[in-house]
């Protein structure tokens, strides 16, 4: 429900503790409100009536009358969001603010990328991906610079961060004025609603994970961004082109016995400080039990049974797991050699991976979130290494640079993704 207030004066000869119980309340107050307004709505209702839009065609270029009408045709219109919350909108989102890349990436594949302005803090770096050789987090010189300064109409260098990993700047957020905020966390909406006051939507979901389940379903987050954004059309084109490619991969992988199935270790944050990182707890070690682009790959997971998300589990657990391959995600040129850690290490040469040199990089696939182009990538990748003669057929870089297209609207930018992370390169000039 839209928050909408006004600020009310304090009077000063109130006694103190009447004093007190005013302030306390003004500091729960949103950090700004603003009122919604209505382009055609006369009577403050904030609905385009019949009269409305008649009175409109005589006072509106066409411009703003194109906008009115379908104001008067699709709203007001009420969304249930990933957390079952009931959401009322009154006119399209013209200032849109995602608190995360995954929420911007779907914001951009649909088609209103022109309609953000401003985002966390790795909306900036993780869609393309970018990184610096500068101290300075705000600069941004090494990596898919085309799409960079593609994105967005050129504005993602600039655009305002108003988040990072442990800090959310909400009365930055209020000074832009946004008329919605997108998250993925039903307590984050809440507080953002509270201290911003303005439309907070929850689309949560996961971007390896093709299915309409409403807290983890990549279909169902798409399908609420399309509903919110009044882009359903659009919506069930991109959840076609998923469908598309996972039921390729599946077309053939489906078919195969279990027996013909390789057995995987997935080391999804990498191995850049060896088995284990203990200041993050990550590296070689942390797993992901559910991996939906290896299991459609053809592969078996040998974490498939451990419960819980991206878990960590003891090394001699995955000697004993003893798996066929080792996946290690890479997220930067900087840490491409690290499977080299793995294939010489003494713990290691037990297993039958490391035995056959069948240790492989691939996309990383977490940054803020799980980007679901690099996540789609990794499934038809994987594939192709774990069933060469099936998928011999498949060209990597055509099919790298038409999703990334389909998800950011730039060209050639998994052959630009290809060049800096060096080993997509060095696979593809392999072939």
């Amino acid at each position: 429900m839209v928050l909408i207030s006004k600020t009310t004066k304090m009077i000063l000869s109130l006694p103190h503790l009447l004093i007190l119980a005013i302030l306390i309340s003004v500091t729960v107050m949103p950090a700004v409100a603003y009122d919604v307004v209505v382009p055609g709505d006369l009577d403050g209702d904030m609905i385009v009536s019949d009269e409305e839009l008649e009175a409109a065609e005589e006072s509106y270029d066409e411009e703003e009358l194109e906008k009115i009408q379908q104001i008067h045709d699709n709203y007001p219109r009420t969304i249930v969001d990933s957390a079952g919350r009931e959401v009322t909108f009154y006119k399209p989102s013209e200032r849109i603010v995602p608190m995360g890349p995954d929420s911007a990436r779907l914001v951009i594949a649909l088609g209103l990328g022109d309609k953000i302005i401003a985002g966390e803090e790795c909306v900036r770096n993780c869609i393309c991906p970018m990184s610096s050789t500068t101290t300075s987090s705000d600069v941004f010189d090494i990596g898919c610079m085309n799409c960079f300064g593609t994105l967005l109409e050129g504005r993602l260098d600039e655009l305002p961060v108003i988040a990072t990993r442990y800090e959310t700047y909400y009365e930055q957020i209020a000074s832009l004025e946004p008329d919605l905020i997108i998250t993925s966390s039903e307590s984050e909406a809440s507080e953002l609603e509270n201290k911003v006051g303005c439309l907070c939507v929850v689309a949560s979901g996961r971007g390896w994970t093709y299915s309409y389940d409403v807290e983890s379903g990549l279909y169902s987050q798409i399908e609420v961004m399309g509903t919110l954004l009044d882009r359903e059309d659009e919506a069930e084109e991109l959840i076609g082109f998923v469908q598309s490619k996972v039921n390729m991969i599946k077309l053939v992988t489906d078919s195969l016995d279990e027996s013909e199935k390789p057995t995987v270790y997935f080391a999804s944050r990498g191995a850049t400080q060896g088995f284990y990182d203990p200041k993050e707890g990550r590296d070689f070690t942390r797993t992901e039990p559910k991996y939906e682009p290896l299991e459609i790959a053809g592969g078996t997971n040998v974490a498939d049974e451990a419960e819980g998300s991206t878990i960590n589990v003891g090394i001699e657990q995955i000697i004993a797991w003893d798996p066929d391959y080792i996946f290690v995600s890479c997220y930067s040129s900087e840490n491409k050699d690290s499977i080299d850690f793995i294939l010489t290490s003494p713990d290691l040469q037990s297993i039958a991976a490391v035995q056959n040199g069948n240790v492989y990089n691939c996309f990383y696939p977490h940054c803020r979130g799980c980007p679901p182009d690099r996540n789609l990538f990794n499934m038809i990748y994987m594939a192709k290494l774990l069933h060469p003669e099936e998928f011999k057929d498949i060209d990597l870089g055509d099919e790298g640079n038409e999703i990334f297209k389909t998800f950011l609207g730039v060209d050639g930018v998994f052959t630009e993704f290809a060049d800096y992370l060096i080993w997509p390169r060095e696979y593809l000039d392999s072939q």
